[in-house]
């Protein structure tokens, strides 16, 4: 029964993990901003002590994903244009 339950769980494992890896190459900028998200609140919850550690778990992940490096910006879309004649500054997208 052991080894069906473990089977269950590595097969379960291996869906999940392809459909993020499907998800993170059809939404990259929403896997990356998801990921930064991620990474700030476990850092909060595990305190400066463990920083490097969840750099690396985050960056290890991004690879494995397909995603570009941590504030990279190599895969960020190029910023909206303004409208003509719209006020310095103002963002279209808000």
């Amino acid at each position: 029964m052991k080894m069906i339950r473990m089977a269950v769980l590595v097969a379960a494992a291996s869906v999940a993990v392809t459909k993020a890896k499907e998800f993170a190459r059809d939404n990259p900028q929403q896997a990356s901003r998801t990921l930064d998200q991620v990474e700030s609140f476990v850092a909060g919850k595990a305190g400066p002590k463990y920083a490097d550690k969840v750099g690396k778990g985050g960056a290890t992940l991004r690879s494995s994903l397909g995603l570009p490096a941590a504030g990279s910006g190599g895969a960020a879309e190029p910023p909206p244009a303004s409208a003509p004649g719209a006020p310095t500054g103002f963002d279209p997208s808000i």
